[in-house]
């Protein structure tokens, strides 16, 4: 009967005569399958003494995909022969080229353990047991541990979110790319997919290899100019270098907003720090319109005035005029109009793929404004 764990996708192969689960995406430790030969252990002679040099053996760092082996030795320190039977092992841990071996008094064997880091795991651990007929030690265990990581670590992780940028002085930026399991790589170059961010890479010393506890490493440096435009920026990064005598890349995305000297403010639905219109879901026929109101302090340019309208897709509308009622010291209010027109097709668009709105104005202190729209009509 071969026993199996519910959360793995398994097949079933045939190894040196012995049946085998070999799993694929395996997340908890799974037996070895039956049959299993049993060991029938005579205490009227000799007896055998089963002394393993290293049950467990750290390895420390290893690369994601990559494959180690290491020789475990068996030594019999009694007096009758010492008989080995392969029992059973992790499904990420195969004993390699044994079954069974019979070890006679005052000498030693090698048992070799293969193994996989499939996924990143800081905490690695695989054993296979090992059957013996020594009745103080019935079974044996064989250990490996340590570390499972990816070749490369950009930090910080995910998405770099700078909040409000700079507009008249740039915004700094910093983090790293290190590898615990290369000893040397080398990034050189830095490409940005927005000319406004700069980047910089430089290697890390010594001291600051040791107190990340990493093999090696850059220490990325860069900025986000400053800018004209209203609303959320986002830029992505390619880091170019070299490892094991291979190009290699790596990857992040950067992002913030230009808020500028206005604030815009609106109903449920409208969030000012990421320039995003919630407008929902509504039937087509109908259409939908949103108001915003712009406030725009310390303006000596004149009335603001809208100089061009890009709407992808061109189902949007955009209209702004300026608010002659409203009366405030070095403040203005501009009243603002979002709307899908009634005769627009059906439309999804969502946090992965937003509507977009670039407006143009002639006022140096807003120059453009990029406004994001989620919305479901149907």
């Amino acid at each position: 009967m071969i026993k199996t764990s519910p959360i793995c996708s398994s097949v079933i192969v045939s190894l040196m005569g012995l049946m085998l689960l070999i799993s694929g995406g395996c997340e908890e430790k799974i037996e070895v399958a039956e049959p299993k030969k049993e060991i029938k252990i005579d205490l009227t002679g000799p007896q055998p003494k089963v002394v393993v040099e290293e049950p467990l053996h750290e390895f420390g760092n290893m690369e994601v995909g990559e494959t180690l082996k290491h020789d475990f030795v068996i030594r019999n320190d009694g007096e009758g022969p010492l008989t080995l039977i392969k029992d059973r092992s992790t499904c990420k841990c195969t004993m390699a080229d044994f079954e069974e071996r019979e070890v006679p008094p005052g000498e030693s064997t090698t048992i070799t353990l293969e193994w996989i880091g499939k996924a990143e795991d800081p905490n690695f651990s695989q054993a296979a047991y090992i059957k013996t007929n020594d009745n103080t030690a019935k079974e044996i265990a064989l250990t490996v541990a340590g570390r499972v990581d990816k070749t490369f670590e950009i930090t910080p992780a995910g998405i770099w979110n700078l909040g409000e940028l700079n507009r008249d002085k740039p915004t700094s930026f910093s983090g790293k790319i290190t590898s615990r399991v290369l000893e040397d790589f080398e990034f050189k170059e830095a490409e940005s997919s927005n000319p406004l961010v700069s980047v910089n890479v430089i290697p890390m010393t010594p001291e600051q290899l040791k107190e990340d506890d990493v093999k090696a490493g850059y220490l990325i440096e860069g900025e986000v100019k400053p800018n004209n435009e209203i609303g959320e920026f986002e830029a992505s990064v390619t880091l170019k270098g070299k490892a094991k005598g291979e190009e290699q890349n790596g990857y992040f995305t950067i992002n913030g907003f230009y808020s500028g000297p206005i604030q815009i403010v609106g109903p449920a639905g409208w969030k000012a720090t990421e320039m995003l219109l919630v407008m929902g879901r509504f039937e087509k026929e109908a259409g939908k319109s949103f108001n915003l109101s712009m406030f725009l302090r310390d303006n000596e340019n004149g009335p603001v005035e809208v100089l061009d309208v890009k709407a992808d897709p061109d189902f949007f509308t955009f209209d702004m005029t300026k608010d002659e009622n409203f009366k405030a010291e070095n403040r203005e209010r501009y009243k603002m109009k979002i709307a899908v027109k009634p005769d627009a097709p059906p439309l999804n668009f969502d946090r992965d793929n937003p509507a977009r709105i670039e407006v143009t104005t002639n006022n140096p202190l807003i120059g453009k404004m990029n406004f994001k729209i989620h919305i479901l009509s149907y």
